[in-house]
């Protein structure tokens, strides 16, 4: 598989410290997850005080069905955990971390396996400013297996700069006014409530409190801004947080995006980001609206695709959710797995696939979105008689399909077209 650019409509769908100098800002570290049973998200920020040191909080999110619980007497049910979280050095220097274990009894079987309930874990460690591999380990203590995730990290040295925030937290802030973080920083339809917990130490001399004007953006995974407004605030102390919540957030699709913000004064500015995702959301709007059509008739009969662009725009969201509820393979609970799975597959086509256009209407992107990921890929480099291959091979049921790199550029292609 090979890893292209890309930039099309379709793809802002799923898918970001004086004068002039480089901005103040936070390094933005994506949720660290675990590839294997038992799966868990790890988010770690940094959090600065108005003195501007630092500590690093890490996250760690465990839900329920993954873990092994054993009955005991009545319907109560205990599991637990063990944890380590480890910073190393860059310089191989000392090591910075825990290890813990963390246990708990809960009524009811159902609860065990509920899709909302989760194991929520944090702890702060304080970690010097410099370069560091993180790494989160979690183990389920009932089967006593064991997964990990790690990436690179690093604590910015803030000790001198006057004015600078801490890493964004990302959660949904509520009618009445109450912020609730979500470290998995993965929203579904409270994507409405989307708000920024923003963090802003100033150490410059002058009387509190203070106005500031937050200049805040969300940006799609290609760059383009889809959301953007001001917040005016009133800061009684530095490293007090601040709530920005941007206008219009449910009307964001399914895909990645990065929430922004910036204080700008006269030819100073500072920034910080925070990585975050929509896994479920509403159907597209207007032209967007169109060129999902397009997609869906990879998996879609053609009238029931054509119903879809015949309807009035008033009626597209209700039909739009009968498409996929159609399709739901578990209608009772609150994810709809089928259609996950399709936007994964399509975002997966575009950022891994070359063609005349999108990833998504390669014919790679189409085999893609259609059967999902081959159970065996065979390359086969060019020959005296032959363009390179590349061959998927399906095992149930069987299916084979044959592209072929016919200009040497990776745009494959279907060597003959073929009634699938």
């Amino acid at each position: 598989m090979r890893v292209h650019t890309f930039g099309s409509v379709i793809v802002a769908l799923f898918i970001g410290a004086c004068g002039l100098a480089a901005p103040a800002r936070a390094t933005d570290l994506p949720p660290l997850r675990a590839s294997q049973p038992p799966f868990f998200t790890a988010d770690v920020s940094v959090s600065v005080d108005s003195s501007a040191r630092s500590t690093v909080t890490a996250t760690v999110t465990v839900p329920y069905a993954e873990m092994s619980w054993t009955k005991l007497p009545g319907d109560t049910y205990r599991a637990g955990v063990g944890l380590v979280v480890e910073f190393e050095p860059r310089d191989r220097g000392r090591l910075f971390g825990d290890s813990w274990e963390k246990r708990l009894i809960i009524e009811g079987y159902a609860a065990t396996h509920s899709s909302r309930n989760n194991l929520l874990v944090t702890r702060s460690f304080p970690v010097p400013p410099g370069r560091y591999h993180v790494r989160v380990r979690v183990r389920d203590l009932g089967s006593d297996q064991e997964s990990s995730a790690d990436d690179q990290f690093t604590v910015a040295d803030l000790s001198r700069v006057p004015v600078g925030f801490s890493d964004l937290a990302l959660g949904v802030l509520d009618s009445l006014g109450v912020f609730t973080m979500l470290p998995t920083r993965a929203f579904g339809y409270n994507s409405g409530q989307i708000a920024a917990q923003a963090t802003l130490f100033d150490r410059r001399p002058g009387p509190w409190p203070r106005r500031a004007m937050f200049h805040y953006r969300v940006l799609a995974e290609t760059g383009d801004p889809v959301l953007t407004g001001d917040t005016l605030v009133t800061l009684a102390a530095s490293a007090q947080p601040v709530l920005v919540r941007p206008a219009h957030a449910g009307d964001l699709f399914l895909g990645a995006y990065t929430f922004e913000i910036e204080l700008v004064e006269g030819k100073s500015r500072w920034r910080t980001s925070r990585s975050f995702e929509v896994d479920e959301s509403g159907p597209p709007r207007g032209k967007a609206f169109e060129q999902m059509l397009e997609a869906l008739s990879y998996i879609a009969d053609s009238r029931e695709v054509d119903a879809l662009r015949n309807l009035p725009a008033d009626q597209q969201g209700a039909a739009w959710e009968r498409f996929w509820r159609r399709r739901d393979p578990t209608p009772d609970t609150p994810r709809n797995e089928f259609q996950l799975e399709f936007f994964r597959r399509l975002r997966y086509s575009e950022q891994h696939f070359q063609g005349f256009g999108p990833g998504w209407r390669s014919d790679m992107g189409r085999i893609y979105i259609r059967y999902g990921p081959p159970d065996q890929v065979e390359q086969q480099p060019a020959s005296a008689t032959s363009y390179p291959l590349e061959i998927w091979y399906y095992n149930q049921p069987y299916r084979r399909f044959i592209f072929e790199d016919r200009e040497g550029f990776g745009r494959y292609t279907l060597r003959q077209p073929i009634s699938e």
